[in-house]
């Protein structure tokens, strides 16, 4: 999409033209006239009030990839506002949105993610969406609940709710920032070959985050991930080396990992 057709979409160029023009311009395919003309309708401002129409009129938008146009339909589908509940095309539409910058879309995604709504549940994709639009008090309220989310299954010892717990711990989404117990989640992910926990100690070594910045362990590390993401077993003694909870440090010594 150019940037052109972006600033389009963001400054409203049809806010003053009348109604007339703007629906001759709509039914041609104008997004942006799609747009302010479904607006108005949907208020009622100089135009019948309509919330059928004003879905009507979001319709077209969406359906040239008008990207507000694609959250306000998302909105009315969920609501069952002017029409039927659809909350799978909804889903869809906020999709495309939050893809085009509309942080708004990005938070109903991540509700839809977290609840099932329409879409299978699926807390990953919930926080990426939320923490997309993370600016929104709103979005950093449903963040506050993501530990809980992942709590229970890193106490099941679930890899991906070892890491994604630990993330939630080491940014304080509902809780106090624990780092410390956070990297210990995560190196416990690591462990067990998860490659997101796996990328994460390359970095919290790499960059000496909240420990001693060490290449040696960085190194390890990153081997690790090109073995685990390569789909090739570990070698035995690195296995062993993992499981004991300690890998080589810089002299040559067995260093406690985070």
């Amino acid at each position: 999409m150019k940037l052109s057709s972006v600033f389009g979409q963001i400054i409203n160029k049809y806010k003053l033209t009348g109604v007339k023009e703007l629906a001759e311009l709509a039914e041609k395919g104008d997004g942006d006239a799609c747009y302010e003309l479904g607006k108005r309708t949907y208020m009622g401002k100089g135009v019948a009030k309509s919330y059928e129409k004003a879905r009507e009129w979001f319709e077209k938008g969406a359906a040239v990839n008008h990207y507000g146009c694609c959250y306000e339909l998302g909105v009315m589908l969920v609501g069952a506002i002017g029409g039927e509940e659809n909350d799978e095309r909804a889903a869809e539409l906020f999709r495309m949105a939050s893809d085009a910058g509309y942080v708004h879309a990005s938070f109903e995604l991540g509700v839809m993610y977290a609840r099932g709504r329409g879409i299978k549940q699926n807390y990953v994709k919930a926080m990426r969406y939320l923490r997309k639009a993370s600016q929104l008090p709103e979005a950093s309220a449903m963040l506050d609940e993501a530990a809980e989310w992942w709590r229970p299954a890193a106490e099941a010892r679930i890899p991906e709710g070892e890491y994604w717990y630990g993330v939630c711990l080491i940014n304080g989404y509902g809780v106090a920032p624990e780092y410390e117990t956070g990297y210990n989640w995560i190196y416990q992910a690591a462990l067990k070959d998860h490659p997101k926990a796996i990328d994460a100690m390359v970095q919290i070594y790499e960059g000496g985050i909240f420990v001693e910045a060490d290449k040696a362990k960085a190194e390890f590390w990153r081997k690790k991930y090109r073995e685990v993401t390569s789909g090739k077993t570990a070698s035995e003694q690195s296995r062993q080396a993992l499981y004991d909870g300690s890998v080589v440090n810089a002299s040559g010594d067995k260093g406690q990992g985070v």
